[in-house]
């Protein structure tokens, strides 16, 4: 497994900028992840983030990369433009 260093400066490195909008997975608080377009002209999907909690701590966080399946049925947008907030598209 890549230590965090080379994730960060190699694959994860298209992710910089992302934008997150609030959903919800199986009970878990889960995030539709959309990075930035490689034209500049807003977000588009890359990762549905779900997060576990144990107590009041997190105990993990999985990223589902199915975007374009996963978006749909979680009500997530397909694109966000660039003025997009935390509450989904402009």
């Amino acid at each position: 497994m890549a230590d965090i260093e080379s994730w960060l400066t190699g694959p994860a490195v298209g992710c910089r900028g992302s934008r997150l909008v609030p959903t919800v997975a199986s009970g878990s608080p889960a995030f539709g992840q959309c990075r930035p377009r490689t034209d500049g002209t807003g977000y588009e999907p890359w990762a549905l983030q779900v997060v576990e909690f144990s107590g009041d701590r997190i105990a993990r966080i999985t990223a589902f990369r199915d975007a374009t399946l996963l978006f749909p049925l979680f009500g997530l947008p397909e694109h966000l433009s660039d003025e997009a907030g935390l509450d989904g598209p402009a």
